[in-house]
Formats: structure tokens, sequence, C-alpha cells
């Protein structure tokens, strides 16, 4: 009974081998539209306090290719200090750029800089200045288009208004969709 399943293997076997990977699964070439939705949590300083704190992150663009992609990135980073809440935006432009390519997975730096908003610092006026973050994580592809980016990330805002100067920073995890 062996035999015979051992012989109907050995002669399927060159029909295995001579079909290209390409055929088994598809690829995404991961060039065109770059879509992303995701958040997570982590630690908002500020001075003198910090807190836990959750983040949400949207972002649209274009990948170049497989290993370049520059989009537009939209945060909201929020946290309750001592019977407070503060809540920070942030938009900017991020180039990021993956350090290794390889199927199931993509390791990717990125970094960016743009614009952090408040209303939170002082009341009744909206705090803005330059803002600054950056991450590193993984892409793990789900689908040939879509995947699953844990991420460890860094955010920095200097805001100001009406006199009052305040740097916020977060440093969390979020969890992305990314639609390539």
């Amino acid at each position: 009974m062996l035999r015979p399943l051992l012989a109907l293997l050995l002669a399927s076997a060159p029909a295995f081998a001579s079909r290209p990977a390409e055929s088994l699964e598809p690829k995404s070439s991961l060039e065109g539209l770059y879509a992303a939705l995701g958040g997570g949590g982590g630690f908002v300083f500020q001075p003198g306090d910090n807190s836990l704190g959750y983040d949400v992150e949207g972002r649209i663009g274009y990948s170049f290719n497989p290993t370049l992609q520059l989009y537009l990135s939209g945060a909201v980073d929020g946290a309750s200090f001592s019977g407070t809440t503060l809540r920070t935006e942030q938009i900017a432009a991020f180039l990021q750029y993956h350090l290794l390519v390889r199927e199931p997975l993509m390791v990717y730096g990125r970094a960016g800089i743009g614009v952090g908003l408040s209303g939170d610092i002082v009341p009744g006026s909206t705090a803005a200045g330059l803002a600054a973050a950056g991450g590193i994580g993984v892409e793990i592809r789900v689908t040939p288009d879509v995947f699953v980016a844990p991420e460890v990330f860094y955010r920095s805002a200097s805001l100001s208004t009406q006199g009052v100067e305040r740097r916020i920073q977060t440093l969390g995890l979020q969890i992305s969709l990314v639609y390539y």
C-alpha cells in the first residue's frame, strides 16, 4: 500500500517542481496608492507629568517601489492628566523606507515632519507648532495588497499659544492595516 503511494508521489514531483512560485501565490507590486489606518496606546509626556494614553493615525500617499513610500499622515494622541485631558493632533509628511523586503514580512523605518495642534493647552485658544515623528515596524502580509503593521512610534510637538509654550511627546505601540 505504501509503495504505490510513494511511486505516485515521486512521479508527480516534477510537475510540482516545474510550477513557478509566482503562480502559487499572487503578489502585489507594492507600487501605487499607499493607505493605512491604525491605532494603539502609549505614554504621553508633558512637562512635569506623564500618563498612559491613546493614539489614532491615518495615512494616504504613494509607494514608489517596494522600499520607498511618501505619504501625508494625520494623527491624534490623547491622555488624562490629574483630572484634565490633553489631546494633540499632528499633520505631517512622512518618508518610509523598508530596511528588509521579504515575502511574508517587511521591516521599515519612517520619519516625518509637520505641524502639531492642540486646543487643550490654553482654554479657548489653539496651540500650534513644529512637530516631528518616527517609527520602526514590521508589515506582515495578510492578502496580496493588505498588511498588518505593528510599530513602535515616537511623536513630539512644540506647541505655543498666548505666551504659553509646551512640548508634548508620545512614545507608544500602534497596529495598522496597510494597503498597497
